[in-house]
């Protein structure tokens, strides 16, 4: 087991013991287990999961939309931060649906790079918060 703290700005999302940890980054997801090697790597916007004992299977897992974020690994703890994290059970798949098409619309209309790349981000985030509500939907109805 490892210790994994998963943490945003509005505070601690996740501290806990866990089995294995599933991370996006830009070369794909990764799985962290226990003594892992040390490491301090970006991570993508994406959905981050954690099985929390071995013997759990995938439906048992939990999931939260992440906006990317820096996370570090040493030893037995993983430390994950990100300025914006949502649990499953803090979205609805209707709520993330609306949010995806303001996204959408917000890129359609970005005037500036600097708004175009604000509008892909909260885009991306959008994204990740609709994959969370749908994998909730799939492993509890």
């Amino acid at each position: 087991m490892m210790h994994f703290q998963l943490v945003s700005a509005a505070g601690v999302k996740f501290d806990g013991d866990v089995y294995e940890v599933l991370v996006p980054t830009g070369d794909g997801m990764i799985a962290i287990f226990k003594d892992h090697m040390p490491l301090i790597s970006a991570a993508r916007a994406g959905v981050v999961s954690v099985r929390l004992k071995p013997g759990d299977k995938d439906d048992d897992m939990k999931h939260f939309a992440v906006n990317g974020g820096i996370m570090q690994i040493e030893g037995k703890d993983l430390k994950f931060l990100s300025d914006d994290i949502t649990a499953s059970e803090e979205v609805s798949e209707k709520e993330a649906e609306a949010a995806l098409a303001r996204a959408e619309e917000l890129i359609k209309n970005a005037g500036s790079r600097q708004e175009l790349a604000e509008a892909q981000r909260v885009l991306h985030h959008s994204r990740a918060q609709l994959n969370v509500a749908r994998i909730k939907r799939r492993h509890h109805h």
